[in-house]
């Protein structure tokens, strides 16, 4: 058997994808495959950074899963389209956190550039996770 046709090919273009760790319930996505460092906003939201630009990249949301059957789940007809849409779930957990998402100016702007790279990307999940 040919080992380059079982080997993955390292120069192939990035794609972002949104990725969902059952295991942590978190959803991760990074639109750029650079170097980059973590910049915890809150118990839910860490944005990806450029190592160099410092610009975002991406983002993390813990508990996933979890905010999605409390808050999202069963309210809408199309519960399945807002699970998987990543702005979706951005735009209504700053809706139920509101006060706090928005007393901090800082804060309020990390959800803000969350939000915008969901939207400029279309960022999506692909499936659902079990049992959501």
């Amino acid at each position: 058997m040919d080992d380059a046709a079982t080997k993955p090919d390292l120069h192939a273009r990035y794609v972002p994808v949104a990725v969902y760790y059952e295991d942590a319930d978190t959803v991760e996505y990074i639109r750029d495959d650079v170097p980059s460092v973590n910049r915890r906003i809150d118990g839910f939201l860490t944005l990806t950074l450029d190592m160099i630009s410092r610009k975002p990249i991406g983002f993390r949301l813990k508990g996933f899963k979890n905010f999605y059957l409390r808050h999202i789940k069963g309210q809408e007809a199309e519960d399945r389209e807002k699970f998987l849409r990543l702005v979706a779930v951005i735009e209504k957990y700053i809706e139920v956190e509101g006060n706090r998402v928005f007393e901090n100016e800082e804060t309020h702007e990390a959800y803000q550039q969350a939000r915008r790279i969901a939207e400029e990307d279309n960022a999506a999940l692909k499936e659902r996770p079990k049992a959501a």
